[in-house]
């Protein structure tokens, strides 16, 4: 439930803020609020099944935070030879957004510019957007997620003033730093770089605006325009996404406000979020449930926790080797038993890695300490459609409610284990 754990998090807040009182309320109280944010959830579900809003290829795609994959979507907008076929209108609409932002008053000929995704530089970097006339080269350097580099922004700087004809004028021409929320560069990253030589865009501010712009100018010409526009709208909700804009940001909003009407609903809430911690009891559930009915089969299995892990352990191979599950089903390892590691048999390494990565669909991680990690995106069988929001709320159903399923799973991955042979 993280959307309802962000909402308890200001909610916790607020009541800090405001010292209130957090004595015992009535049943009915919570019953009431439970309706109140249900009515909300399903009105908002209602629209998006009936909008079709929500469908967002980038987000399904994975690739909202894929940051080369969201520059060439940028830069091809940028394009006037690009695929929307649209000209320059949308170049000339950003350079009107973020014209202002510019140390002094840069004049970029629209028809004669040249955009270019991943420019090399001399010395083999890449800038991930770039504007060039005839007169200036303007260098784009766009950061989602992922961190500075050093002397990112220096190197860009230097290779721009180069490249810039207009540098005989003594005229700057910076780096464009764009970044989610318009943050400084790092100084790894500036290098000495004096703040006149740069520029911080932000896709919560410029972007947005200027992509509004772009849907507004699409409305004219209809006609032509419905795929770009639409993409486009995709585009702007993934990056609303990135923002805390999203839809669910609307609705986690609406919801807020329906819960922070009056104190006795804000202790409801709080009343309810201590009993929302469905990792935890889902964790509980597999020690305590789960293992059980394993050592009832197996009685060499232990649960140990360890490096972020909650495992079950199970011995396979006469104890050379540990067959380790985590609680969510997301992380398998295959460790080597520390007596084992001066004679490993190599051979059946391979097989009981092959075997796993057969029964788990996972990806093996050969780490150097003799252990086998298992990651993926997988989860309990059965559950892999899930909402991500309720998966621990299965689980732990599971755990508690059928607790023999999933002991079997292990017992009978360890048995599938045992019978590989070099």
């Amino acid at each position: 439930m993280n959307f309802i754990l962000k909402i308890i998090d200001k909610i916790e807040f607020l009541v800090y803020k405001k010292n209130m009182s957090m004595e015992k309320i009535p049943e009915n109280t919570i019953s009431q609020l439970l309706k109140d944010v249900e009515e909300v959830r399903k009105r908002f579900e209602a629209k998006w099944q009936k909008t079709g809003e929500k469908y967002n290829i980038f987000n399904v795609a994975g690739i909202a935070h894929k940051e080369v994959i969201m520059c060439r979507f940028l830069a091809d907008l940028l394009n006037p030879q690009g695929k929307h076929c649209q000209g320059s209108r949308y170049l000339r609409l950003f350079w009107k957004t973020i014209s202002s932002k510019l140390p002094e008053k840069l004049e970029l000929n629209i028809e004669k510019t040249k955009v270019t995704a991943e420019d090399g530089t001399d010395e083999n970097r890449r800038i991930d957007i770039t504007l060039e006339d005839d007169n200036i080269f303007v260098p784009i350097e766009v950061k989602i997620g992922a961190g500075d580099q050093p002397k990112q922004i220096a190197d860009y700087y230097k290779f721009a003033r180069e490249k810039n004809k207009v540098k005989k004028n003594n005229v700057n021409v910076p780096v464009l730093y764009l970044t989610v929320d318009g943050h400084e560069p790092s100084e790894i990253s500036k290098a000495g770089v004096g703040k006149a030589n740069y520029v911080m865009l932000s896709f919560k501010d410029h972007i947005l605006t200027w992509l509004e712009a772009c849907v507004q100018e699409n409305e004219k010409i209809p006609e032509i325009t419905v795929p770009v526009r639409e993409n486009m709208r995709q585009y702007i909700a993934a990056i609303k996404s990135q923002c805390g804009k999203s839809e669910d940001a609307e609705m986690e909003e609406e919801i807020f406000k329906r819960i922070t009407q009056n104190e006795p609903s804000v202790r409801a809430a709080l009343d309810i979020s201590r009993n929302m911690d469905f990792m935890k009891k889902a964790l509980e559930a597999f020690e305590c449930q789960v293992l059980k009915l394993v050592k009832d089969k197996l009685p060499v299995a232990v649960f140990t926790p360890a490096e972020g892990l909650n495992m079950i352990q199970v011995e396979i191979m006469d104890g050379n080797y540990i067959l380790d599950v985590n609680f969510d089903w997301k992380t398998f390892c295959i460790e080597v038993d520390k007596n084992e590691k001066e004679k490993r048999n190599r051979q059946i390494e391979a097989r009981l890695i092959q075997k796993m990565v057969e029964i788990t669909n996972h990806k093996n991680e050969n780490r150097d300490d003799g252990i086998f990690d298992l990651y993926g995106t997988n989860r309990y069988p059965g559950l892999e459609s899930v909402d991500e929001d309720l998966y621990f709320y299965r689980l732990y159903k599971l755990y508690t409610e059928n607790p023999q399923e999933a002991a079997d799973r292990i017992i009978n991955i360890a048995y599938e284990l045992e019978n590989v042979k070099a």
